[in-house]
């Protein structure tokens, strides 16, 4: 497959270099001859026309990133430019995967009946797809059939059934309620397009067909435009009449274009973010650091001293994260709670863990060595020793290399465990190598972020429990290799799913947070930033602290588009009708957010891109 991008991109390349677009478009796609045409005549038009800043223009940047391909297959979400596809393909739902708020889009409504397992959507009228076909249950069956029997997804359902043109009923092998995520946010494809297709994830799509606001008007590898789709279902949507995206591959070119507003929307590390492009011009020039995931420190919980929960305490109590997040994170990353929970979920836990998650996260090394000194460890000539007079030896700490704060970060706690009399060897190896290391067991302690994202901590704890790989065998979850056998962590997590009833998932929540707290098998240092600056000089409706309506990520290709139809030219005499409050979301999302359990793709997803994507997570200062 990466064969045939980049076979596709050289053809692209020569094709504007020459001029003749339309016969190598239609020769890179090879499969559908009408809709190629369609997407040819479109791209002779676009290159006709020279291409500068306009005021009724978003440009948006999705991070540094290699070259754009000329590919929108939504089964390759990341292709660059990543996020890109959510304005194109839409789902059931748009779910905030940070805080459950869960917004109608091409359904109307849900409801669970038999037990769980059955799940009946009620789909919107009135809706067509962007070459003018109407959208129906047709298209969401054939979407999740073709899934189910090409890709291997959803093995939990036995059939997706239409009961009539606006009704889908899924159903279950057995209760498994968590997956309606993975249901309501897949986008739904349009059979017309996607018929007689035998290889979804290796078709490549120059002309994507969706339900979305934008349709693709020119591509080339360094530069994508996008204008309305006339067929827009929402009234009045999108506001903006056309989108750009122009290629940066560095942190250094995409912050110099912010500041001198060549771009509106981006997501980019700085540690000088304030002098390179605030200062530049304090009125329009803004960022937002909204807070994520957490970033841990790993113990390898199979090892002596860490597979002992009291030891795992005693270290968490000794890492001052509020250190770590002024300095080593340059006050963008807030210290996280010690249960392991995304900040925006915090209300899920009852007062008792609430307050456990915070006491359990401060600084206290008397607590620490008080924790320690009633197991028989004692402090002598400042190192720590174990009840039988063996000296702990010196702990090694991972970090990937060239990540400057984490570099800061690691530091810190190797300062900090000595007030505990540990000593710590720092290492710095490649991305890969500290995640094979991971992965296998071969590690002490190691930086990293293991947890995902989702709008409840049922999600955030995916991953973290379950059987316990063998030391030097490849772990895909559980990577710290905590035994939570006798604990019912795992029992409350596999229940969590068999059920839709509030009360009953909070409980189990709280069942879960209660071990982590106890056992403490990963250990939370601060919440990753999410990278998101703006310029509101032409372009009104962004995401703000005060009015934090969304995830505002530029770059994801799941949630984009709400923020995008929040959007809005300022000199334009219409603003724009969908620019609800946050408010308003949370009053929306409440009615459906309760029962909404976010599943482990859309967190997976995440987690893996902070690590490869320039834009998200930690980032090599240049």
């Amino acid at each position: 497959m990466k064969n045939v991008h980049k076979a596709l991109i050289a053809v692209v390349i020569t094709a504007i270099m020459v001029m003749l677009s339309v016969s190598v478009v239609t020769t890179a796609a090879g499969s559908n001859a009408s809709l190629l045409n369609a997407r040819s005549s479109v791209l002779t038009s676009a290159t006709n026309t020279t291409i500068q800043t306009s005021s009724d223009t978003l440009y948006i940047s999705p991070g540094p990133s290699p070259a754009y391909v000329d590919d929108f297959n939504p089964f390759s979400p990341y292709n660059p430019p990543s996020g890109i596809d959510s304005l194109f393909y839409e789902p059931l739902y748009q779910i905030n995967a940070y805080n459950g708020t869960a917004i109608p889009w091409l359904a109307t409504n849900y409801s669970w009946s038999a037990n769980d397992t059955v799940l009946t959507f009620h789909l919107r009228q009135n809706v067509t797809f962007s070459n003018g076909d109407p959208f129906n249950a047709t298209d969401v069956v054939f979407t999740f059939n073709m899934e189910m029997q090409d890709i291997n997804e959803y093995s939990y359902l036995s059939s997706v059934k239409a009961m009539g043109n606006y009704t889908v009923i899924f159903n279950f092998k057995t209760a498994d309620v968590p997956d309606f995520f993975y249901i309501a946010s897949n986008w739904i494809l349009p059979e017309s397009q996607w018929q007689g297709v035998t290889s979804p994830l290796k078709q490549v799509i120059t002309n994507p067909i969706g339900t979305g606001p934008y349709v693709l008007s020119s591509f080339s590898p360094q530069e994508i435009i996008l204008v309305k789709n006339t067929h827009y279902w929402q009234p009045n949507e999108p506001h903006i009449p056309k989108i750009e995206y122009i290629d940066y591959t560095s942190n250094n070119a995409l912050v110099l274009a912010l500041a001198d507003g060549q771009v509106d929307w981006a997501p980019v590390f700085s540690p000088n973010i304030t002098s390179l492009f605030v200062n530049k011009d304090p009125t329009y020039n803004h960022y937002f650091f909204p807070q994520g995931q957490t970033v841990n420190l790993l113990t390898n919980d199979l090892e002596w001293p860490f597979n002992q929960s009291f030891f795992r305490v005693a270290l968490s109590l000794s890492i001052n994260r509020t250190q770590i997040s002024s300095i080593g994170e340059y006050g963008y990353e807030q210290p996280a709670n010690a249960a392991n929970i995304m900040q925006q979920q915090e209300f899920w836990l009852n007062s008792t863990n609430q307050n456990l998650s915070k006491s359990l996260a401060q600084y206290n090394t008397s607590e620490a060595l008080s924790i320690l000194e009633s197991h028989g460890y004692y402090m002598s000539g400042g190192r720590l020793y174990a009840q039988n007079g063996t000296e702990i030896p010196t702990i090694t700490l991972m970090t990937v290399a060239g990540y400057t704060d984490w570099d800061s970060d690691v530091s810190i706690i190797s300062q900090n465990l000595k007030s505990i009399g540990l000593n710590v060897n720092i290492v710095t190896p490649t991305s890969t190598e500290v995640t094979q290391d991971i992965a296998t067991g071969n590690f002490q302690m190691a930086q990293e972020v293991v947890t995902s994202a989702g709008p409840n901590p049922w999600y955030d704890y995916t991953g973290i429990g379950g059987p316990v790989p063998a030391l030097g065998t490849a772990a895909l979850t559980n990577e710290m290799r905590w035994n939570s056998s006798g604990t019912g962590f795992y029992r409350a997590y596999e229940s969590f799913r068999s059920t839709s009833n509030p009360a009953t998932q909070k409980q189990l929540i709280n069942d879960m947070a209660g071990v982590m707290l106890k056992d403490m098998p990963v250990i939370s240092l601060v919440y990753s930033a999410d990278w998101y600056e703006y310029v509101n000089k032409t372009i009104g409706g962004f995401v703000t602290p005060s009015n934090n309506y969304w995830i505002p990520l530029s770059w994801d290709p799941g949630i984009m588009e709400v923020v995008a139809l929040h959007l809005y030219v300022k000199s334009s005499p219409s603003k724009s009708t969908f620019a609800l409050s946050a408010d308003d979301y949370y009053i929306i999302g409440g009615v459906v957010a309760a029962v909404v359990i976010i599943g482990g793709v859309y967190g997976t997803m995440v987690s893996r891109s902070r690590k490869k994507n320039g834009g998200k997570g930690k980032e090599k200062e240049e």
